[in-house]
């Protein structure tokens, strides 16, 4: 990553689907790679709020809230302390949204595998889409998979795979149903903080997150390294 800081929106409408769960993941990995991390939570709910007020976290990881009125500002004062910032916003077609996609250099979509997720996901997408044809900019964007069952594929997971195909929506990465992921919010904590002796599969968890920052980083970088498969197996 460059010095300046890289502004990862994730969003979907659908509650359930994985945004924060999503944020902690990618905030945890980055701040176990050495990375300065800003969370903004703009999602009414104020999960990450709550997660940073009662767990423990890196000190390297800061979090605060945002409305409409004062996202740009905090995302701007963000930019200026971190390396990383990472934005948890509604779906919906708010001014939240437009900001936090406006200054984004990535926008995640996450979807579980259904299709309320994936019919709500692909409206954001339709909304990411207008606006980067309105800013005439691309904002790289794409589907996350997460909370997929590591073992099993369902004819529904193969028919909602091939509707975003077919969208020609590029699917970032998977996370998986672990029981570290579970713990993120329980432990108030990041998955290298877990304790091992009480939660199981946090090393298959830390694959997931590497891959997902690997694939993220490919994204972000296209011109860096040839082309990887980051849909591995479970």
């Amino acid at each position: 990553m460059s010095s300046n800081a890289v502004v990862i929106t994730a969003a979907n409408s659908k509650g359930g689907c994985g945004k924060s769960t999503t944020i902690i993941i990618l905030g945890g990995e980055y701040a176990a790679q050495g990375y300065r991390v800003h969370v903004i939570d703009a999602d009414p709910k104020k999960r990450l709020v709550r997660w940073a007020q009662v767990g423990v976290k890196p000190e390297s990881i800061t979090v605060s809230e945002a409305t409409a009125a004062n996202i740009r500002e905090e995302i701007e004062r963000a930019r200026d302390v971190a390396d990383v910032v990472l934005i948890d916003v509604e779906g919906t077609a708010n001014a939240a949204l437009t900001l936090a996609v406006a200054y984004a250099n990535l926008v995640i979509v996450p979807a579980t595998i259904s299709p309320p997720d994936v019919e709500d996901g692909l409206g954001t997408i339709k909304l990411i889409r207008d606006m980067a044809h309105a800013s005439r900019r691309d904002i790289p964007h794409g589907f996350l998979w997460s909370n997929v069952p590591p073992a099993i594929r369902s004819r529904e997971m193969m028919n909602l795979e091939s509707q975003v195909a077919e969208a020609k929506i590029p699917v970032i990465s998977r996370v998986f149903q672990r029981s570290a992921f579970a713990a993120l919010f329980s432990f108030a904590t990041t998955l290298d903080q877990l304790p091992r002796q009480e939660v199981a599969g946090i090393d298959k968890a830390k694959a997931d997150a590497i891959r997902l920052t690997d694939a993220i980083d490919a994204m972000l970088n296209p011109q860096a390294a040839p082309a990887a498969n980051h849909e591995a197996a479970a």
